[in-house]
């Protein structure tokens, strides 16, 4: 039932036509303008499980197909939860057969995927549809992935995660558009669907799973949504959707502030890793410092898992004087403040350890570190000394020289004061981040410390007038 716009009929609209006998099809055409969700030459893969939303999308697709000059394909997923799996993927392939519309399927064991990653079978059954849609898109050249949300499906979600306290954010609700993931239906409630379907003779398939109470958002859908549409609102999934529509907006708006801010704060960024400055963030308001954060753990580990306790958890570490324990969050993040700095990374930290013969003159290179030291001996009077080298009397060193990593117990006597100090506490003073304590090379001879490269030098080894040996130890910088 393809059709054309702007042919008359006398003096009357084909398009006008359809807005009598095909309201449904006119507003899909209408939201898809509006939205840009598809532009000509696009190839769209629409996801049809069989049921009757994915039912409509297709046949409604299908009569745009020639109008709106794209192509269509369709996909669908078999979970292998149910015994009927099977005829519902064979009932898609032969409507698409029949419309001679391409048609791909898998076949995966969604039980199983949601074992081993510990989701439920609803998150997991979701994941793996959104993959395979999105790899095979990726295999077709497709630009557009169409799935079967409407505007029941939208309240759903708004009602959902209100309940779970989810910020602006989530009142946003389903979108129109989420990269190449277009939602053409979220125009028309149930009921249109329900009567486009029946009007045009579609057949589709009912999966019981959907009137389970087991889940959440059924028992939003079939007893929370009802009791407040015949009890509190009778337009109460047109609030919702409008709601969800002003939180898209207000939320565009602090995205793209946050976007600006999140800019300066950051010291570092890594495919893995990312850096930012604490007292920067602590200047903002709290809701943009919130953002910050959950910006942040989308950019390194994708948008769909977060929620607000693992931003509070991080909040609360921002103010916290110092430095902090390691937080472990799901997906193998971690988070940690290092003083002034929040580490977002998923770098798994190993403790390392060496300890090195030292030659004198010589060089030693730290394989656990990817650092190299020079030493050389100098005479007290071309003592010349330069930042960041070390300098030490070599006749007040007994024994031999080792560079070795930190232990438990290690102690020194820093130049200039009186009684010693542990290395744990020296390195706390200084605000060594944690992460790199274990790399800061001491030069060690009889059990004794008489330096730590780079921060200090032990008084036992300090230099006065009388030094006629200085060992000078240089870091050797890549490209020197």
């Amino acid at each position: 039932m393809g059709f054309t716009t702007g042919v008359k009929l006398g003096s009357i609209r084909i398009e006008k036509l359809f807005e009598v006998n095909y309201p449904v099809l006119t507003k899909v055409l209408q939201y898809i303008r509006e939205h840009k969700l598809i532009t000509p030459g696009d190839l769209v893969v629409a996801g049809i499980s069989g049921g009757p939303d994915s039912m409509a999308l297709l046949y409604i697709l299908l009569q745009l197909r020639d109008r709106l000059n794209f192509k269509l394909a369709a996909a669908h997923l078999n979970h292998g939860l149910r015994p009927e799996a099977a005829d519902e993927e064979k009932f898609v392939c032969d409507y698409c057969q029949n419309m001679q519309i391409p048609f791909y399927s898998r076949r995966l064991d969604v039980q199983e995927i949601a074992a081993r990653g510990k989701k439920s079978l609803e998150e997991a059954g979701r994941d793996c549809r959104y993959q395979y849609f999105a790899e095979l898109a990726a295999e077709l050249g497709a630009t557009r992935i169409a799935t079967a949300h409407h505007r029941d499906d939208n309240a759903e979600t708004v009602l959902l995660n209100l309940i779970r306290g989810s910020g602006i954010k989530g009142l946003r609700g389903i979108r129109p558009v989420n990269g190449i993931i277009i939602r053409p239906l979220l125009c028309v409630d149930k009921n249109e669907i329900e009567s486009y379907l029946s009007e045009n003779s579609i057949k589709y398939c009912i999966d019981l799973s959907n009137y389970s109470t087991d889940y959440l958002r059924n028992r939003i859908r079939h007893n929370l949504l009802p009791l407040l549409e015949q009890d509190y609102n009778p337009r109460i999934v047109d609030g919702l959707n409008q709601l969800a529509d002003i939180a898209a907006a207000e939320n565009d708006a602090m995205e793209t502030e946050t976007a600006r801010f999140g800019e300066e704060l950051i010291i570092k960024q890594e495919a893995d890793e990312i850096i930012l400055d604490v007292p920067g963030i602590l200047q903002l308001h709290p809701a943009y410092q919130r953002r910050i954060i959950m910006q942040t753990l989308s950019t390194i580990h994708g948008e769909n898992s977060w929620d607000a306790t693992d931003v509070k958890l991080i909040t609360n570490l921002l103010s916290k004087p110092g430095s902090s324990r390691r937080l472990q969050l799901k997906q193998g993040l971690y988070v940690k403040k290092v003083y002034e700095q929040i580490i977002f990374t998923r770098k798994v930290l190993k403790k390392i350890s060496f300890n090195y013969k030292v030659t004198v003159p010589g060089q030693v290179y730290i394989k656990e570190t990817g650092k190299t030291f020079s030493f050389q001996l100098l005479e007290g009077k071309d003592f010349k000394p330069q930042a960041g080298d070390s300098y030490l009397d070599y006749d007040k060193i007994k024994g031999q020289l080792y560079l070795r990593s930190r232990q438990p117990g290690d102690a020194f006597r820093p130049r200039g004061m009186q009684g010693t100090k542990k290395i744990k506490d020296f390195f706390i003073d200084l605000k060594v981040p944690q992460a790199q304590r274990d790399q800061v090379p001491l030069l060690v001879a009889e059990q004794k410390i008489y330096a730590i490269l780079g921060l200090r030098i032990a008084q036992d080894a300090a230099i006065n007038k009388t030094t006629s040996r200085i060992l000078l130890i240089t870091e050797i910088k890549v490209g020197n």
